[in-house]
């Protein structure tokens, strides 16, 4: 799978949502939200969705939609809970989600972010997430399509820290050039 220009493309799931996206586009610089349909993308990527929206305060976001793999690997369902609603104000995990999901919905950029999670009873876990921006219907903002795919390791991390967070903005352009090539090698599901 080499040779592709994604940082993600060796993720099945991060690229099948990349395609969803993509074709959703229609030609314009991003898809309409009113073009999103959970119901209507591969079944494999739905466990793994989450639609963030902003609130319209500050730039706070609200969790529309969270799938069921990740309430299960969180262990909680942050579902139209808003990120005040989840962290602390004081919170740098909160600060930094607000910051990333605020990026894209304001800049219309995708943007893929690669990071480790410690959990006390799983240990580590590599957690990639792509956002993608959709376009805002008539009188709404801007909202986020994100798609969460989460490797756990196996052994001990004990005494490790986790490597920084690495987040890379991706251009429509590329995007679609990976999105091409995996559809050429066969990698993406059927939409």
């Amino acid at each position: 799978m080499s040779g592709l220009p994604l940082p993600f493309a060796d993720d099945r799931i991060l690229l099948n949502l990349a395609a969803y996206w993509s074709a959703k586009r229609g030609g314009h610089p991003l898809p309409p939200r009113s073009a999103i349909d959970p119901l209507d993308m591969p079944r494999r990527l739905l466990p793994h969705l989450m639609l963030v929206e902003p609130t319209g305060r500050d730039i706070e976001v609200r969790f529309r939609l969270v799938g069921t793999e990740l309430v299960q690997r969180f262990r909680r369902d942050a579902t139209g809970k808003t990120s005040r609603d989840l962290y602390p104000p004081d919170s740098d995990y909160r600060s930094y989600i607000e910051q990333i999901y605020s990026s894209v919905i304001q800049r219309g950029q995708p943007l893929y972010v690669d990071n480790t999670r410690r959990f006390p009873e799983e240990g580590s876990s590599r957690v990639r997430h792509l956002l993608l921006p959709i376009a805002a219907e008539a009188g709404s903002a801007r909202a986020a399509l994100v798609l969460s795919s989460i490797s756990w390791s196996t052994g001990s991390d004990e005494g490790h820290q986790p490597p920084p967070s690495r987040e890379r903005q991706i251009s429509v352009e590329a995007l679609e050039k990976g999105v091409l090539q995996a559809t050429l090698r066969g990698l993406l599901d059927s939409i």
